[in-house]
């Protein structure tokens, strides 16, 4: 029941929600390149297991767009059915259904399932290694963390640190050891080689973790300063962005129910409360080496691997709570503190729902809807200058179309000369700009920043349509022989 309500949500939300980001179209475009490429070209940064996934749907199915999401689709009702059946058998039956509840709703379990995003294929694989646990399947297990390190590579250091503690917990040692360790090692082992072969080194992470840490927003040097920003954050991440993705309750839940645990004692229920604490600490320690300001969106997309083990756990200690309290005061007080904690957080992840559905259609629908009237205007054979989602959304299958990036345009910074040559030269029919500077419009065509008809020998720009949120504009291109 919970899994046929996760996914009628989550097709629902399909038809409302217009993507995370433009990671959700670049996915469809990635996927087509694989199939493309026979099976042997991957991203050595987002790696290969959702990407190869989609792909052989689309194989048969015909379309990224189709095969990316029924793959994010089926993550992440997996995820669902999986983490219920995980609290049933580790935390009991009342904690499955509440925590199942709250995984069919919570706002990133639930949108990211419904667009072309890696994230729920990592949740499923995450929990499914902690199911092979409970049921000490250690090779199984192993095998599960490996699928998950090649969705996102931080599997390894948080879902195979806690593997290996859980192998430790009872004899026979070694061998459980061996069976824990054996299947993720050939994994990790294979993904180097194949990125050494293809990609000219074997330190397959050292690309992604530079651009994060580059990218972020730390803006003192290492030191004490810079300390005390990455503990601001993380104390913003901890006490603001996470309570309004869960509510209160299954946040002190989380709290009560890690003060209560045997942690000498071997058990699956250690094991869980291992992998909420390894994937929560590495989620704030993200915030605190890389330091992006606390309401980025990338700690949403991060966040959701943390969420499913999370949730078990604070849905176990809001039981305790109820329990404790109910033998205390009575049945009634502890019902009903229970319901103003549960509304409270239902609100919050209704709200939040609602934000980021807004956010979607407000920044990233213009330019799905600029893509599809592209696609129904454009002649095989035209040129046009486009990036981000509306080129990302004509790449997701084969067509006649010349399609230019502006990190690819052969001329110097702020030279209109030899911008208006080259667009001339090209014979460009359209030209989409964007104010952001990552993506090198502003450095090559400043000047198009006014939204106005542009016009240097024989290129006349004149822009038809504009977005000021995400900020872009799009130029039709007017072409004069002299």
């Amino acid at each position: 029941m919970l899994a046929l309500a996760a996914a009628a949500l989550r097709l629902w939300l399909g038809t409302q929600y217009y993507g995370w980001e433009e990671s959700d179209y670049g996915n469809l475009a990635m996927t087509r390149g694989v199939l493309e490429s026979g099976f042997r070209h991957f991203d050595m940064n987002h790696l290969p297991m959702y990407y190869g996934l989609s792909a052989a749907v689309m194989a048969l199915v015909g379309d990224a767009v189709v095969a990316s999401r029924a793959v994010s689709l089926i993550g992440g009702v997996l995820t669902v059915a999986a983490a219920a059946l995980l609290a049933d058998r580790v935390l009991g039956r009342r904690v499955a259904w509440a925590a199942g509840l709250a995984l069919v709703v919570q706002p990133e379990l639930a949108l990211y399932a419904a667009s072309s995003l890696r994230e729920p294929v990592y949740a499923a694989a995450v929990v499914g290694a902690l199911l092979a646990m409970s049921h000490e399947r250690l090779a199984l297990a192993s095998a599960l963390a490996g699928v998950a390190f090649l969705t996102r590579m931080d599997a390894l250091m948080t879902v195979g640190g806690v593997l290996a503690v859980h192998a430790l917990g009872r004899p026979p040692r070694a061998r459980r050891v061996l069976a824990a360790a054996l299947p993720l090692a050939a994994v990790v082992v294979a993904w180097a080689a194949y990125c050494q072969e293809v990609h000219g080194t074997w330190r397959f992470w050292a690309h992604s973790v530079a651009v994060n840490v580059e990218t972020g927003g730390a803006e003192a040097p290492a030191g004490l300063a810079w300390a005390l920003d990455g503990l601001k954050v993380v104390a913003a991440l901890l006490l603001d962005v996470l309570p309004s993705r869960i509510g209160w309750l299954l946040w002190a839940g989380v709290v009560v129910e890690l003060a209560a645990l045997d942690w000498r004692r071997h058990s699956p229920r250690r094991s869980l409360a291992l992998a909420s604490l390894a994937l929560l600490g590495f989620w704030l320690g993200i915030g605190f080496i890389a330091q992006h300001e606390p309401g980025h969106n990338l700690y949403w997309k991060w966040l959701h691997g943390v969420l499913p083990p999370l949730i078990l756990l604070g849905t176990s200690g809001a039981w305790r709570v109820f329990d404790r309290l109910a033998a205390v005061a009575g049945w009634w007080p502890a019902a009903l503190l229970l319901a103003v904690g549960a509304a409270q957080g239902l609100a919050a992840m209704g709200t939040e729902t609602h934000r980021q559905l807004e956010v979607s259609a407000a920044l990233y629908k213009p330019q799905a809807e600029l893509a599809r009237w592209i696609e129904d205007h454009a002649a095989p054979g035209d040129a046009m200058l486009v990036d981000n989602i509306p080129g990302c959304w004509l790449d997701r299958r084969p067509h006649g179309l010349k399609l230019h990036s502006w990190f690819d345009v052969p001329v110097p910074p702020d030279d209109p000369d030899a911008f208006a040559g080259w667009v001339a030269g090209e014979r460009l029919r359209y030209v989409l700009w964007f104010q952001e500077d990552w993506t090198q419009a502003p450095v090559i065509a400043p000047w198009l920043a006014a939204g106005e008809v542009w016009s240097w020998g024989p290129v006349t720009l004149r822009p038809t349509r504009a977005e000021p949120g995400y900020g872009w504009i799009f130029y039709e291109v007017e072409l004069t022989d002299e």
